[in-house]
């Protein structure tokens, strides 16, 4: 077996390479420290003290830690349930084109809760509303769309659902209508941007009344919606239904999306036109900038802590496959000459100071490193790669 970067650097296991792993790493803070504690999570808690939904954009370079960002929010809520009761649902947004309607998030997000969580909680629901369809509709969910959910109450959780169901389930993801969907009141396809928000506000409605707790949707990677500007059609379709979800007369469910971009002038009218910006308010609007030469540092200090195992580092100082003399633990994977010139590589270029782009490096570094047989990233290395 040729040499691994786990096994050069004593990485610990389920480990690697030096990239950070979006799930196991949530707990953690990186990097954007101030901008998550002193910021998004204030603006969190203040939601909750008002008896609000989350709503937010997180916008920021492309690697610059937003998806990261997101994954903590979702850690947080769940580790302060008792506090914060929140039932998170998380997504990444798929392919977009010219015509994708808003059911390009409306559906992920229906398959990431499932059909069985979606018939018990509508069974719940009639438990404490018999008219399931009446009290939908006076929470504001279209007649239709509440037409469809009582047809989830056909179905007996924990098994096979008949097909009056499950037409009713795919009609909610924005599938087109089966033909014999008609015969049980189901022939008719959602098209319409408050079809969509409102199948959302029906899920968002039940789960508070069932559960006494909101739902909070999260749409990564919002840049994809760019596609869509170039119809006018399907652009306001999305302005409409965002617009919707982040006005005030939403306090059912919160969502928060994620967007990349150098600029706020960069990104896509689809959740950036000024109709929703005025809704959702600038002081629901977070960014996230690329690192200077300290952030760096405290990105790798955490970085290394988190995935070396310092322990098998000592033992190769003791038996002197690391040399003490070029040795500072602070510094590793490094020399200390080599951390330096790291750093300043990263001052020189802060622009693309991101934590995916520093872990890119890290692994290439690494890799000339295995190579040329040195435990330590030294200035050779920094060379050979033109750092």
């Amino acid at each position: 077996m040729p040499a691994t970067l786990h096994d050069w650097f004593c990485l610990k296991a389920g480990r690697d390479n030096f990239k950070l792993k979006v799930r196991q790493d949530s707990e953690s803070i990186f990097c954007h420290g101030n901008e998550i504690k002193d910021q998004i999570l204030p603006s969190i808690e203040m939601r909750f003290a008002a008896n609000e939904p989350v709503k937010m954009l997180i916008w920021g370079d492309w690697g610059v830690g937003k998806t990261h960002a997101a994954n903590h929010i979702r850690w947080w809520l769940e580790n302060h349930s008792d506090e914060y009761p929140a039932k998170t649902v998380m997504i990444e947004i798929g392919d977009i084109e010219k015509k994708s309607r808003f059911d390009s998030i409306v559906r992920p997000m229906l398959d990431k809760l499932g059909l069985d969580y979606l018939i018990q909680l509508t069974r719940d629901y009639a438990m404490k509303n018999s008219d399931i369809e009446s009290a939908l509709q006076d929470a504001g969910v279209e007649q239709y769309i509440a037409t469809v959910f009582a047809k989830l109450m056909m179905a007996t959780p924990k098994m096979t659902p008949p097909p009056a169901v499950q037409y009713a389930f795919s009609i909610l993801k924005g599938k087109k209508a089966p033909n014999a969907g008609a015969d049980v009141g189901l022939g008719e396809t959602l098209r319409e941007s408050g079809e969509f928000f409102s199948v959302l506000l029906a899920i968002g409605e039940m789960h508070r009344t069932v559960y006494e707790e909101r739902i909070l949707f999260i749409a990564d990677e919002g840049a994809k919606l760019e596609d869509v500007e170039d119809d006018d059609a399907t652009s306001a379709h999305w302005v409409a239904a965002n617009r919707a979800i982040f006005d005030d007369q939403n306090d059912v469910f919160g969502m928060i999306y994620t967007v990349s971009g150098k600029t706020a002038q960069a990104m896509p009218r689809a959740v950036w036109d000024p109709q929703i910006q005025n809704r959702l308010g600038q002081h629901n609007v977070f960014a996230l900038e690329s690192l200077n030469k300290v952030d760096v540092a405290q990105y790798l200090s955490q970085l290394i802590g988190a995935i070396v195992d310092q322990t098998c580092v000592d033992d190769l100082v003791n038996n002197g496959e690391i040399k003490k003399n070029g040795f500072k633990m602070d510094a590793y994977p490094f020399t200390p000459e080599g951390n330096d010139r790291f750093l300043d590589y990263w001052d020189l270029n802060s622009g693309d100071a991101k934590p995916r782009d520093i872990s890119d490096k890290l692994n290439a570094l690494g890799f000339i490193a295995l190579k040329s047989g040195t435990r330590l990233i030294n200035d050779a290395c920094l060379e050979i790669a033109n750092m």
